[in-house]
């Protein structure tokens, strides 16, 4: 019998099986395809500082996460042998006339961008040359990206040699359990036993029988493509509140994304989709026109029914939970997996976890 199963293999399953078995736990990762390739391989990594009220309980597991991120990208490079490519670029936040200026402006010196600074004119050119005249004004913050699909082969590269059992094509049917308590996970034709089962199975950890309490986590589709930049030099990550984005990365290409749709498990990307992000991101930075299409693809965000994740245990004993964050799961990805470990092994948390807990949902 294993200590603990993990249903799951994108980054949260993934980090967290490496980080139980660092402590000393065996550890089972259980994926129904590729480990890493479902949602995490389709997001743009993008790691910021956060914004909004310091004690909204997201802000606080992004700070966290911010905090964690350069020794936790530099961990899994030296574990690894690949370097996730954490990038301090810098994030921008355009205004595009003067009443998109003025509300940044306020929320500048209101402090819910915090350590935001306005950018205008000459200053802001300089920052980011790419802007088209279109955008007025921006508010600048420390952040970045990482390569996200190297993420994904590094961190599976890490919990391997930590001695982690991957299991690719392990479709789990039910989570079993004795009376009240997890005594470990069905699948089609055995039943892998373990004293702890944890629920990261993302946009289809709602759906997953046995699950106590059932958590309301439906898939949102995003749709995203990729451009190779050529002569355009884009230095930061551009932030549209409630997107798209645009991200440049190390070889060449940047990342627009993304749309933000309820539309089942229908994985095709659509001609309104795509000409909404193509516009939108040409209007920021015209001189993309020119850049040839790479790659368009499509992912599904783990999107939980009060739009926080869910992170710790359930009710039953053995049984935790780490889904539900939604668009932004890289970000909050070492202070979740730091949470949830020290839950797991009744350790002092980081942050409270009550916000985060399931049973809200129970």
């Amino acid at each position: 019998m294993r200590d603990v199963a993990i249903i799951g293999g994108g980054v949260m399953g993934l980090g967290l099986a490496r980080a139980l078995r660092r402590r000393g736990l065996s550890v089972v990762l259980l994926e129904r395809g590729q480990p890493g390739r479902a949602a995490s391989w389709a997001s743009a990594g993008i790691i910021s500082d956060p914004v909004g009220d310091p004690a909204d309980p997201g802000f606080q597991l992004e700070r966290l996460s911010r905090q964690l991120w350069p020794e936790f990208a530099a961990a899994l490079t030296a574990e690894s042998g690949l370097d996730p490519e954490l990038r301090e670029t810098g994030c921008l936040i355009p205004a595009r006339d003067d009443a998109e200026a003025e509300a940044l402006d306020r929320a500048v010196r209101r402090g819910d961008i915090p350590g935001g600074r306005l950018l205008q004119g000459a200053e802001l050119r300089a920052v980011e040359p790419a802007l088209g005249p279109t955008v007025a004004a921006a508010c600048w913050r420390a952040g970045g990206n990482v390569e996200n699909r190297r993420l994904c082969r590094a961190l599976e590269l890490a919990a391997r040699a930590a001695g982690v059992e991957i299991r690719g094509g392990a479709e789990v049917r039910e989570i079993v359990a004795a009376g009240d308590r997890v005594t470990g996970v069905r699948l089609a034709d055995e039943v892998v036993p373990a004293g702890m089962v944890v629920v990261a199975a993302g946009a289809w950890s709602g759906a997953l029988a046995g699950c106590r309490p059932p958590v309301p986590v439906e898939p949102q589709r995003g749709q995203i493509l990729a451009l190779d930049r050529g002569g355009v030099s884009l230095r930061t990550v551009i932030l549209v509140p409630d997107d798209p984005y645009l991200v440049p990365r190390a070889d060449g290409r940047i990342v627009i994304g993304a749309t933000r749709e309820r539309a089942g498990w229908d994985p095709l990307p659509t001609a309104g989709g795509i000409a909404w992000l193509l516009s939108a991101a040409l209007e920021i930075v015209p001189a993309l026109r020119d850049c040839p299409i790479h790659e368009i693809w499509t992912g599904f965000r783990p999107l939980s029914g009060d739009g926080r994740p869910i992170i710790g245990p359930g009710a039953a004993a053995g049984l935790f939970f780490c889904t539900g964050h939604g668009p932004s799961g890289i970000g909050p990805l070492p202070g979740t997996l730091a949470l949830l470990t020290a839950l797991m092994l009744g350790e002092p948390p980081p942050i409270p976890p009550e916000p985060f807990s399931p049973l809200r949902f129970a």
